[in-house]
Formats: C-alpha cells, sequence, structure tokens
C-alpha cells in the first residue's frame, strides 16, 4: 500500500502510513515537520500514536540536530528472536509448555526485578561512553542485565509456518536508557534556551550534534544501545538454555536477529527536496522512535500482540520512508482505556490455547488493546515483505508478580 496522506505543513511534508491517525499524534507530527530542523520530509509509520515530545512510530533525518525525545526514553528498544530448528510445534506438551514458562519466570527477572548479583558481560567493560554516563553505572545497571522489564516487554514462544518453534523476545536498555535519555532532554532544553530558540512543545527538545551537548548525546546513546542488544542476547541464551532443558533441542544461534526500533542513526539517505522537486542523496542522522530499520534486505520482525502473533520481514528499502518500517502493531487504546474497557473475560477469551499469565493487572496488554497486525502489514507493503509468520505458543510479560504460583491457569 503506498502513502495513505500526505500532511502539507509550514515545514516539510509528512508522509503517513496509517490509515488512521489520532488528533494529538497529527498534532506532533506537524510540530515535528516545523521544527525546523528535518530535512525532506516526516514518516509516520502504520503503528504511529502519541508519544513523549514526538509519535510512537516516527521517523525522520536531520543535518544537524538530534532530540532525546524522537529517539525515545527506552533508548535501544527493540527484538530479538531465534529459530529452534529441530523442535516442532507439535512435540510441545502443554505440560511441556507451561514447565518452560515457569522456568523463565524463575531465571529472568521481570517487571521491576532484577538479578541477586551483577551479570558479567562485555558491555559493562565497554567504555566507549562519557564520564557523565559512567557515573550512572552502579550495581543495579550490572544486574539489569538479562531481566525482561514492564510494559509491553515480552518473552514468546512462537511457531512458523513450519511449524518450526522460535524464542522471541522485546525489551530495551532498562532503567538506564531512561535516565540518559533525561539526562539529555533537559541539557537539550538549556541549549535552545540559550540559543533563544523555542521547541515546537515541551518536550520536543534538540541538541546541535556538532555541539559537545550532541556529540555526548550520540556516544551515550549508542552506548545504550549496545546495552540494550547484549540484554536482549543475554535473555535470549537464558530462554534458549530452558528450552534446551525441557525439550532436548537448542535454538541456532547463527540465524538470531537482534535490532533496535528506538535509536539514531548516521545513513546515506535519498530524499526529493521539497523546495526543488530534485533527488537529493547524502549522509543524515536518522531517527526512527518506535519504527525499524528496512534496508533493502535487512531482516526485521514486526511483532502484533501477546495473541496475535508476530512477522519476520524483509526490508524494500523505501526511501519514501527513510528505509523504516513500524516496530509493531502499534497500541488501538490508551493503557487506561484499555483497563476500562476491556472485561477480564475477553482477556482470558482472547487468550485461550497459548500459555500465558492473564492477571487482571496485565489487561491493558490484551490483544484487543492493539491495532490489528494484518491491517497494519498490509498498510506498509511498500515498506517490508513479510517471509514468516510467528504464532504464539507460550508468552511472558514483564510483570513483577508471578500469579502461575498461586493458580496455574490452564488453556
Amino acid at each position: 500500500m503506498p502513502i495513505a496522506e500526505i500532511i502539507r505543513t509550514r515545514g516539510v511534508p509528512v508522509h503517513v502510513y496509517a490509515d488512521e491517525l489520532e488528533p494529538g499524534a497529527r498534532r506532533q507530527l506537524v510540530d515535528l515537520a516545523e521544527s525546523g530542523i528535518v530535512v525532506g520530509f516526516v514518516a509516520a509509520m502504520p503503528d504511529v500514536h502519541f508519544g513523549k515530545g514526538a509519535t510512537v512510530g516516527s521517523v525522520f533525518a536531520s543535518g544537524h540536530a538530534v532530540c532525546p525525545n524522537a529517539v525515545g526514553v527506552d533508548i535501544g528498544c527493540g527484538m530479538a528472536a531465534v529459530p529452534v530448528p529441530e523442535l516442532k510445534r507439535a512435540e510441545l506438551s502443554e505440560d511441556a509448555l507451561w514447565e518452560i514458562h515457569r522456568l523463565i519466570k524463575e531465571r529472568v527477572p521481570t517487571g521491576m526485578a532484577v538479578h541477586d548479583k551483577p551479570v558479567e558481560a562485555e558491555i559493562l567493560d565497554d567504555a566507549d561512553r562519557t564520564r557523565w554516563l559512567s557515573g550512572q553505572l552502579n550495581q543495579r545497571v550490572a544486574c539489569s542485565l538479562g531481566t525482561l522489564g514492564g510494559g509491553n516487554h515480552f518473552i514468546e514462544l512462537v511457531y512458523d509456518d513450519d511449524d518450526a518453534v522460535w524464542v522471541m523476545l522485546h525489551s530495551g536498555s532498562r532503567n538506564i536508557g531512561k535516565v540518559t535519555a533525561e539526562h539529555y532532554n533537559e541539557l537539550a532544553r538549556q541549549q535552545m534556551k540559550k540559543r533563544n530558540v523555542a521547541a515546537p512543545n515541551a518536550d520536543l527538545n534538540h541538541l546541535l550534534i556538532e555541539s559537545d551537548e550532541g556529540q555526548d548525546y550520540l556516544r551515550d546513546m549508542n552506548w545504550c544501545q549496545r546495552y540494550a542488544a547484549a540484554n536482549r542476547h543475554l535473555m535470549l541464551m537464558a530462554v534458549g538454555r530452558v528450552v534446551r532443558r525441557v525439550t532436548g533441542h537448542a535454538p541456532d544461534e547463527s540465524k538470531a536477529i537482534n535490532i533496535h526500533h528506538n535509536y539514531c542513526n548516521h545513513e546515506k539517505c535519498t530524499f526529493t527536496e521539497p523546495a526543488t522537486g530534485k533527488d537529493v542523496t547524502m549522509r543524515l542522522w536518522v531517527t526512527r522512535k518506535g519504527a525499524t530499520s528496512a534496508r533493502e534486505g535487512q531482516h526485521g520482525i514486526i511483532p502484533g500482540s501477546m495473541g496475535t502473533g508476530s512477522f519476520i520481514t524483509v526490508g524494500k528499502g523505501n526511501p519514501h520512508s527513510w528505509q523504516s518500517c513500524s516496530h509493531g502493531a502499534g497500541r488501538l487504546r490508551s493503557r487506561t482505556e484499555s483497563m476500562n474497557t476491556i472485561s477480564q473475560r475477553e482477556f482470558e477469551d482472547a487468550m485461550k490455547g497459548i500459555v500465558c499469565e492473564t492477571c487482571k493487572e496485565l489487561r491493558d496488554e490484551a490483544p484487543q488493546a492493539y491495532k490489528d497486525i494484518t491491517r497494519v502489514m498490509q498498510q506498509q507493503a511498500d515498506l517490508v515483505d513479510p517471509v514468516r509468520r510467528l504464532l504464539p505458543l507460550l508468552n511472558v510479560k514483564g510483570y513483577d508478580k508471578a500469579p502461575w504460583k498461586e493458580k496455574r491457569r490452564r488453556r
């Protein structure tokens, strides 16, 4: 499906790939397009929705500026997946799935929980960061590696069109990414005030890339990305060991995918200059917030919801989206609206046949809270090709408690 709508603004246009756009998200997209820092256009993915400062599901390029809140507070948040090629869905009994679920909850802390002792990992010895960030690396940061976090983060066992089983998960940089984003957003606010430049909205502050603060942000943002990737890798390995213990089959680590969807990257870009109508090719800083890189031939992962499955994709390198695609299905209802309008019975019915927790605290993550993933994929048919559909067998959400200890729910 081509671009659904082009929003004309006093700045650059907005390419909208979504067939619905909430008023708050539309306002944020226009704010960004009129901010004076964007080159070419802003792209809004099919899962676009209102966010802090900038929409989740937005992509733009700049030659001179970066916005911490347009990158996102969970720097480096992303997806990871690895196949277990010799394990077929039919080999996994319900008892085996519940045992895997129990062991994952035992070995991978979720919600606010972290490991009891620091985790040994190369990222902690990676000194390519600022002195400020080094000062934030306390014991909790080391104990947070290999942990899931909360909200929409999850671990799943899924199966593909050949009934082969995969381990898949969604997580990010935990609290260190949030602390970093907030620190640099405040520095951006101060820098703009000194330059007498007004922000389009209170949370959309930017740093000049050539400034000391801008260079420091990019350095620390990249470190947080590497931390997030290491975090996902450690969880993939931990879940892989659980699967091997229960089934005797191990994941094929050589086929693992580990990608970000909250980051800024210096890339070669081609776009049409609005003023002249001419195509221009140059290196720009591309910011993706809740969006995934989809260069030609690049593999990606687009999750739906805890009940509807996900897709492994291959990018088409479409320049009209800054070679990007959605990072998921995107929310249809806010967390508050979901808790107020989705009944417990509706939540549990939607999860029948999937080994998971369906406690009331997770109702804001019910499948009904998210857009239809098949429709989202149709809207970005010009951006990616789906190569595998993954359907859920087991789901672990980022939740502090472990209801399975109190009452095991059979489906």
